[in-house]
């Protein structure tokens, strides 16, 4: 994607996406991933009454969490997209989550709409520190889009296997509606 048409994803359109997409795709079957840059992941979902994509990208420059029109097949051989498609392979997704003015998307994968959730693939839409992850039950982290090693933070190194540690909180006013 060309750099000098990105715009950075704020707060208000974070949310505004994350309601549209509740109200259109849940619950869906996921169908297919692909990885067509190194960090943008596409995700096919089935409704009832469409096919629906969602570009997932934890791109440093411009992170963001978009519905697109239906991509050319480009990037399903890579390893994060066959480590996503395999764990998440005819699984349903029943939930899409956004704590209030966190940068973080939660997506919840069951194996029928009304079972327990078995999968999340989290996205942390936070700059440069953005970051995709998914979990299984236990929250413990199967595959990622970025490894953090110690010696790059002491606070949260990230990598397969360990147990998932949500980024400190946003710190100081919190919006509010009556401003």
């Amino acid at each position: 994607m060309d750099n000098k048409s990105l715009q950075a994803m704020d707060i208000t359109t974070l949310k505004a996406v994350v309601g549209d997409i509740n109200k259109e795709i849940l619950p869906s079957l996921f169908e297919k991933t692909q990885q067509p840059e190194p960090g943008t992941i596409q995700l096919c979902l089935r409704t009832l009454n469409k096919i629906i994509w969602l570009e997932m990208s934890w791109d440093a420059d411009a992170p963001r969490l978009i519905e697109i029109k239906t991509p050319s097949r480009k990037g399903s051989e890579s390893t994060l997209a066959k480590q996503i498609h395999y764990s998440l392979n005819q699984m349903a997704l029943i939930e899409i989550k956004q704590k209030g003015f966190e940068r973080i998307v939660e997506f919840g994968f069951a194996k029928r709409p009304n079972d327990a959730i078995q999968r999340v693939l989290v996205l942390e839409l936070m700059g440069r520190h953005s970051n995709i992850l998914l979990l299984d039950a236990q929250k413990k982290i199967i595959t990622l889009g970025r490894q953090i090693r110690p010696h790059q933070s002491r606070i949260r190194p990230l990598s397969t296997g360990d147990f998932y540690i949500a980024p400190p909180a946003l710190e100081g006013v919190k919006p509010s509606s009556t401003e």
